[in-house]
Formats: structure tokens, C-alpha cells, sequence
């Protein structure tokens, strides 16, 4: 299946991927993570000039701030109306995990091998966590060996993040595997990233984390962002007149 991939739940990133061959066809990442709206219309022309016409667009979900997230699935939305294909959502992290994984694999072989080979595979938990602003951090626990999500989304400031892990059946100081930009700008509570090469999610990722979903049989989501928390912004509150 070839799958057009959206990300801007952190540094913004689009993706065509041939997930039947495990091949990126095209992708385009940018650096800074505050201008997706300037990013996201050349990057997707570019991409979308390749002769492989995408059959599903999946965009990221986030969780992730609130402006930078719906500026890439308003995009994934426009080009699924477009050309009549289907668009669909994943949890960003889910794209950290899958590189990670694949990394630790050695090979980008399809999804469906992946998949299979998995299957009966259970790794460690990885802790990712990326950056939430107002001085906290988007996390979640996934499993090593197949990416799938154990535990979170969650929000919390760095210093909460083993207390919430705890709540929910993990212990902070035994997970070995953390990796994404939150440890990068909290080093000092949460620890070292141990893959620092990893650090946002990536669109070519996305795409392949959504074919495994797939291959092992699970619905992907709708495109709904996973915003964690209420955006800065705030509705003007009606008043109510004074003429009666």
C-alpha cells in the first residue's frame, strides 16, 4: 500500500511511503518546530509530485500543541477529499516507537514481515516523551520489540512523570529505552535520551507504524486530535444584554 503521512505534532514532516516494500518514495522534515503552516503546502506538493499515487493518507494525532497539530490534519483532510481516498489517525509517538524498533531490527522490511514476526515477540517498555510546552511533556510507554502503546497518552511536568507512571503499573528508574525531545530539554529530571539521534516524529515512520497496525489486524483511528489538555486560546464569553 502506498500511504501519504502527515506529522505536526512536533517538528513537521510529510512522508509517501511504499509499505508493501518497506521504501520511502519521498519524505521532506523540517527543522523548526513553529512554522508548519509555511512547511506543510511545498513539502506536500513535492512529495505528491512522485509518479506513486498515495491509496491512504494517515496524519498524526498528536498529543501535541494546538495550533502546530490541526495545520497537518486539515492538510491530511484536504488531499484525502481531494483525490477520494480514505484519511486516517495514529498517535504521533507511535512513529518514535516504530523507528526505534525498526532500528533495533536493522532492516526496513514490509509491514506484513514485521508484523508477523512480532507477533509473537515481546520487548521491553519504552518511554517516550516530547516536548508539551508550559514546561511539560507529552509521554507514553510502548512495548520495544512490536511499537504498540501500553500505557498513555499522558501530560504532566517532568518531575510527575514517574509518579503517573506508577499509577498505571510502571516503574520510572527500570526503563532502560527513553527516548524523544522532552529528555533532550529535561535531562536534569527525566534523564539522558538513550537514542538521541531519535527525537520527533517522523511522517516516513507514521506511515509505517499505521501498515503494522494493519497487517496485525487493528482499526486505525479516526482524525481527531489528541490534544491532552485545553488550548491557550479561549472563546470570548457572550454577554448578556442589558436591554430588556
Amino acid at each position: 500500500m502506498i500511504i501519504l503521512a502527515i506529522d505536526t505534532s512536533q517538528s513537521a514532516s510529510v512522508a509517501l511511503v511504499d509499505t508493501d516494500t518497506g521504501s520511502v518514495i519521498a519524505a521532506e522534515q523540517a527543522d523548526d518546530q513553529r512554522r508548519h503552516v509555511e512547511f506543510i503546502g511545498p513539502a506536500l506538493a513535492s512529495v505528491l509530485a512522485e509518479d506513486a499515487q498515495p491509496e491512504l493518507v494517515v496524519v498524526g494525532i498528536g498529543p501535541g500543541p494546538f495550533t502546530g497539530l490541526r495545520v497537518g490534519i486539515a492538510a491530511g483532510i484536504a488531499v484525502g477529499q481531494a483525490r477520494g481516498i480514505p484519511v486516517k489517525g495514529l498517535l504521533s509517538q507511535a512513529a518514535i516507537a516504530e523507528e526505534f524498533a525498526r532500528s533495533a531490527e536493522g532492516s526496513p522490511a514490509p509491514a506484513s514481515e514485521v508484523a508477523s514476526t512480532a507477533a509473537d515477540a515481546s520487548g521491553g517498555p519504552v518511554l517516550i516523551a516530547s516536548d508539551a510546552r508550559r514546561k511539560e511533556v507529552y509521554f507514553s510507554v510502548y512495548d520495544s520489540a512490536d511499537a504498540t502503546l501500553n500505557a498513555g497518552p499522558f501530560v504532566a511536568k517532568p518531575a510527575e512523570v514517574a509518579s503517573v507512571l506508577a499509577d498505571n503499573g510502571f516503574r520510572f528508574d527500570t526503563i532502560d529505552e527513553k527516548l524523544g525531545r522532552g529528555f533532550l530539554l529535561y535531562a536534569d529530571i527525566l534523564g539522558a535520551s538513550s537514542t538521541e539521534s531519535i527525537t520527533d516524529p517522523r511522517a516516513e515512520y507514521l506511515a509505517l507504524a499505521a501498515a503494522r497496525e494493519l497487517a496485525a489486524g487493528r482499526e486505525l483511528r479516526e482524525p481527531i486530535p489528541e490534544y491532552l489538555r485545553e488550548p491557550d486560546a479561549k472563546a470570548t464569553p457572550v454577554r448578556e444584554s442589558s436591554l430588556k
